[in-house]
C-alpha cells in the first residue's frame, strides 16, 4: 500500500472545512505573531508602494500603533486579500503513510519531511511568498528539516498548539488518540504555544503539552535518540509500555491486546532497527521486563503476566 496523496477542490465540504482553519480567525493569533505581523506588513507596503512611486506614512502608522492594534491586524489580513493584492488561493493536499510505513516528502519552500507510521500532513501545494507564515497541520509524527526565510516563518499547527521556526531541524509527536504531543528540538530554535502560554526551545530541549489539561513542560533530552527513528532505529529511552506499545501498532501494523493486570506505566529502554521482526521486538521486551510474556496470532498481539492464563 503507498502513501496517499489527496488534493481538495472548492466543491468538497471537507475543503471548506480545511480552508476555514487555514484562514484562522485574528483572535487565534498570538501577542507575538501580532507583532511579527506588524514587522512585515510595514516591510511590505514600503516595498510596494516605493515600486509604484507612491509615499507611505509608515512612521505615523506605528506611532499609533500600540493604541490600534488590532485594527492594524484586520487591516494587514484585508491587505493580503484585497483586489489589489489579491493572491489565489493554493490547494491543500493531505499526505497520509499508513501504518506499517514510513515516508518522505519535499515541500515547494525545500523544507524536507520524514513521515513516520499512521501520520498525515495537510499543506498548500505551493507557499505563496505573498502570505505571512508557512502553514502546515500535522496528525502523527514528523521530522522537519525547515528550509530558512526568514519574511515567512514556519508553522506546525497540531490542534491548540502550534511551533513556529524560522529554519531548524526538530520533531513532533502528535497522533490525535494521544493525550500528548511532544515537540523535540536538534538545532536552531522554536516558539512553542497555544492562546494562553509560549516556550522557547534550545537544542536538546522538549516540550511536553497535554490536550486534556492545556499544562505545557519542558524537558531536557537526547535529541538524537528522540530522532533515530529517521535513520530507521527505533529507540525508547525510558518510556512507558503504553507508549511502547501505540508504536509498535503503528510501525508493524498490527493489534495489541494488554492483560489488565500488566503494568502499562512501567518504563522501558529499548533501541532496535526498523527491519527487525516484530517478534524479535517482543522476545526483548519479555526479558528486560522479566515478567511480560506474549503470543501472536498473526496480526493480533497478546500481552499477558508470566504464569498468568493466556
Amino acid at each position: 500500500m503507498q502513501p496517499n496523496s489527496t488534493k481538495y477542490t472548492e466543491s468538497t465540504p471537507k475543503d471548506d472545512a480545511l480552508r476555514r482553519l487555514w484562514n484562522q480567525d485574528i483572535s487565534d493569533i498570538s501577542e507575538s505573531e501580532m507583532s511579527d505581523a506588524l514587522d512585515v506588513f510595514r516591510n511590505r507596503r514600503t516595498a510596494y508602494n516605493r515600486a509604484n512611486r507612491r509615499k507611505v506614512r509608515v512612521l505615523s502608522i506605528m506611532k499609533y500603533a500600540a493604541l490600534f492594534i488590532a485594527p492594524i491586524i484586520t487591516a494587514f489580513v484585508a491587505w493580503n486579500y484585497s483586489a489589489e493584492y489579491h493572491v489565489q488561493e493554493t490547494e491543500l493536499t493531505q499526505f497520509y503513510v499508513p501504518e506499517g510505513k514510513i515516508d518522505s516528502l519535499i515541500l515547494s519552500d525545500n523544507t524536507c519531511v520524514k513521515l513516520d507510521a499512521g501520520t498525515s500532513i495537510i499543506y498548500p501545494a505551493r507557499f505563496s511568498n505573498r502570505t505571512y507564515n508557512r502553514n502546515v497541520y500535522v496528525n502523527g509524527k514528523c521530522h522537519f528539516a525547515v528550509a530558512k526565510d526568514r519574511m515567512h516563518p514556519f508553522v506546525v499547527n497540531m490542534g491548540s498548539l502550534k511551533v513556529k521556526v524560522l529554519g531548524t531541524h526538530f520533531t513532533v509527536d502528535s497522533y490525535n488518540e494521544d493525550d500528548n504531543i511532544t515537540v523535540t528540538l536538534e538545532e536552531g530554535l522554536v516558539k512553542v504555544f497555544d492562546n494562553k502560554q509560549l516556550m522557547t526551545l534550545k537544542p536538546n530541549e522538549q516540550v511536553v503539552y497535554n490536550r486534556r489539561n492545556g499544562t505545557m513542560r519542558k524537558n531536557t533530552v537526547d535529541a538524537m535518540a528522540y530522532g533515530a527513528w529517521v535513520g530507521g532505529n527505533v529507540d525508547f529511552a525510558s518510556q512507558p509500555l503504553s507508549v511502547i506499545v501505540k508504536t509498535l501498532e503503528r510501525k508493524y501494523d498490527v493489534s495489541i491486546t494488554v492483560a489488565p493486570d500488566v503494568n502499562l506505566g512501567k518504563r522501558y529502554t529499548m533501541n532496535f532497527k526498523r527491519e527487525e521482526p516484530v517478534d524479535r521486538v517482543l522476545k526483548v521486551l519479555s526479558m528486560i521486563s522479566g515478567n511480560i510474556a506474549y503470543k501472536i496470532d498473526g496480526r493480533n498481539i497478546r500481552l499477558y503476566l508470566k504464569n498468568t492464563t493466556k
